[in-house]
């Protein structure tokens, strides 16, 4: 069970799982008596639970070695232990990236989790996630997107305030609207540009949806537009055709602090990493969005994107 694949990032253990355990507690402790006011979180009470049961084990031994012995100890209460273990190595080995990873490193850690999302969560929690009953709407509009997303595009806006939104794959246009509301609602001046092959006739508030084809990029929205646009920039690829040729195209337009965000990037992964391959150091996983609810809880999967200055 704690063996690592080989040819892989191995995960962090003993000393340095230890430490980085005692350095995540402060920063709990921190965030706790700051932010939060005294409240702690479900996953804060889990990690501070974990963490003192892990703290009554023999000192002298890694934590691993000690789960392995109280599983043939007591095969119940050690897999239990074995459980918390698992969760803890996992979160602190991402921890300890920091925040803006590097998008192969993302993929080589990728391999210690569920796939082909990379995520701690079983297919089912995705397969639910848009509803089942029916597509969550927003005025009336079905919206493609999980619930999961639907909590993090709102974080995103907030930090990143971006004065233009480029979407590229309207639907029924849903989004589009729901992405100009909530900029108006955080008080951001800013515009929605959203193209389809067969974008939604009806105009709205802050939105602008145009005609173009995935196949040729150049036509998505006008050079004016994209000369002209205000900072910062939320790119968000949901097309799904010539991903490569669209993300280079906009690749020339994108400057650092810009967001790209490719959804459903579970099929799109070699066009990714094409991508990233021919732009080496310009873009960094953002590791604060996609793993806000566990390790690439969102379509997004490794592909919320910033992009970063020149070294």
């Amino acid at each position: 069970m704690f063996d690592s694949p080989t040819n892989v990032t191995t995960l962090i253990s003993g000393d340095a799982l230890k430490d980085a355990a005692e350095r995540y507690a402060a920063a709990v402790q921190a965030k706790v008596v700051g932010e939060q006011s005294g409240f702690f979180g479900i996953f804060d009470k889990w990690f501070a639970h974990t963490r003192a049961r892990f703290l009554q084990l023999d000192p002298s031994l890694p934590w691993e070695d000690s789960v392995q012995a109280e599983m043939q100890r007591a095969p119940v209460e050690g897999a239990v232990l074995a459980w918390n273990y698992a969760r803890m190595q996992m979160f602190l080995d991402r921890w300890v990236q920091g925040r803006l990873v590097e998008f192969a490193q993302r993929e080589a850690s990728g391999v210690h989790y569920v796939q082909p999302h990379g995520t701690e969560f079983a297919d089912d929690v995705f397969l639910t996630a848009q509803g089942v009953p029916a597509l969550m709407q927003w005025r009336g509009v079905p919206m493609l997107k999980t619930a999961f997303d639907l909590a993090l595009y709102p974080m995103l806006l907030a930090d990143l305030r971006p004065r233009s939104v480029f979407e590229i794959g309207s639907g029924l246009g849903g989004t589009a609207r729901w992405l100009a509301d909530h900029l108006a609602m955080l008080g951001i001046e800013g515009q929605v540009h959203s193209v389809d092959r067969h974008p939604p006739a009806r105009a709205e508030a802050g939105v602008t949806f145009h005609r173009g084809d995935c196949a040729v990029p150049e036509s998505l929205f006008p050079p004016k537009i994209l000369a002209e646009a205000a900072r910062p920039w939320l790119v968000i690829e949901d097309a799904h055709h010539n991903v490569e040729g669209v993300l280079g195209h906009f690749h020339g337009f994108l400057r650092p602090g810009d967001y790209l965000v490719v959804e459903d990037s579970e099929i799109k992964r070699d066009a990714l990493r094409r991508f990233v391959a021919a732009h080496p150091g310009d873009y960094k996983v953002d590791s604060k969005f996609t793993d806000y609810f566990g390790r690439n809880a969102t379509c997004a999967a490794d592909s919320i994107f910033v992009r970063v200055p020149a070294a």
